[in-house]
């Protein structure tokens, strides 16, 4: 999944199918464990109430998953019945974020913010770092 810029990485998986739906997904994400491509708030990949991103958390992570909203440039945690939205690990060249990707500017990954959330994810620490948890309600 690993691209410098979100628009080299949204052209790489434009076409890329879903594993359980084999569609190509309208919102798309990233399992930043596995790499695997999930839909994103879809109703194709639910099963018995529960979202793909979630049931995918349950397999890849044992509850916990972290995914990549290519379309949003937003980076999803999924942590049993929680969810939060941590941020962008991509960029412009003011290091500011460009949620849904509304203003056009190019965005490049943040070795820092990447990091970040690596460290976050290998220290166990997201209960502890992260405060505003929602509840996901099966959305995800």
């Amino acid at each position: 999944w690993y691209q410098r810029r979100v628009r080299e990485l949204y052209f790489h998986y434009r076409h890329v199918k879903c594993h359980v739906c084999k569609t190509v997904p309208q919102d798309p994400a990233i399992c930043l464990i596995c790499g695997g491509l999930v839909c994103v708030r879809s109703q194709c990949c639910k099963w018995l109430e529960t979202g793909e991103c979630t049931k995918h958390a349950q397999q890849c992570g044992t509850g916990t998953a972290i995914y990549l909203v290519i379309m949003s440039s937003t980076v999803v945690i999924i942590r049993g019945e929680r969810v939060y939205l941590w941020g962008s690990v991509y960029l412009d060249q003011h290091d500011e974020e460009d949620i849904d990707l509304k203003r056009g500017k190019t965005l490049y990954l943040s070795d820092t913010r990447y990091q970040c959330l690596n460290q976050q994810w290998l220290s166990h620490s997201f209960d502890h770092v992260l405060k505003r948890w929602g509840w996901h309600q099966s959305q995800f």
